[in-house]
């Protein structure tokens, strides 16, 4: 069985695994299992269990303790119901869950960034937003993450950037269900003073 992520735009690069060799926080370590189930958008069906050789191959695992660690992070997936661990013809089957993969969305939503090109295209985003006050708490915690991805704020609920993000923005919006309020302007030209700002602060 594979599960398709909605957000078909966050599928065009496969994110590089990070070896487990790296030191890992508390808690990193499934997190990672969980991104490494994770392949352009589509779950990898299976892992062979329970000595996951797959799994260790994968993450490029060779000693007994970083299996160890494996094992015990995989154990708090399963118990978290972000993976499934099921029979499969003489095979037992790990695949992530729905709520696994909207834990997903949640990792790329907190790392998400806008990528700055080698050169300017000359051209400025404005994203403008009006959501209802029912939506008071999404509407702030919008605001919060294009302050936090260096959007400028031109007005109250205005923000502009000179880079591409209007894939970042369809996914945000999605993530906190208020696309439909927010509107996306491709702009050539601003005031001449606002500009001047604007090109010193992005240092274009």
């Amino acid at each position: 069985m594979k599960y398709n992520v909605k957000y078909k735009n966050m599928r065009k690069k496969k994110r590089e695994i990070r070896s487990i060799r790296e030191n890992y926080s508390r808690g990193e370590l499934a997190k990672e299992i969980l991104k490494g189930l994770v392949v352009g958008g589509l779950i990898v069906a299976s892992f062979a269990l329970p000595n996951l050789p797959q799994v260790f191959s994968f993450f490029g695992i060779k000693s007994s303790r970083d299996r160890y660690r494996m094992k015990r992070a995989i154990d708090s997936l399963q118990r978290q119901k972000l993976i499934d661990l099921y029979e499969k013809g003489e095979e037992m089957v790990m695949e992530i869950t729905e709520k696994g993969s909207k834990r997903i969305l949640k990792y790329k939503f907190d790392e998400m960034r806008i990528e700055r090109p080698k050169k300017w295209d000359g051209y400025w985003r404005i994203i403008a937003f009006d959501i209802p006050q029912k939506y008071k708490r999404e509407r702030d915690a919008l605001n919060r993450k294009l302050k936090e991805m260096e959007f400028y704020p031109l007005q109250k609920s205005i923000f502009i950037v000179p880079f591409e993000c209007r894939d970042e923005i369809d996914f945000i919006g999605e993530f906190f269900n208020v696309r439909k309020y927010i509107k996306y302007f491709l702009v050539k030209n601003l005031d001449t003073e606002d500009e001047n700002y604007l090109k010193q602060y992005y240092n274009l």
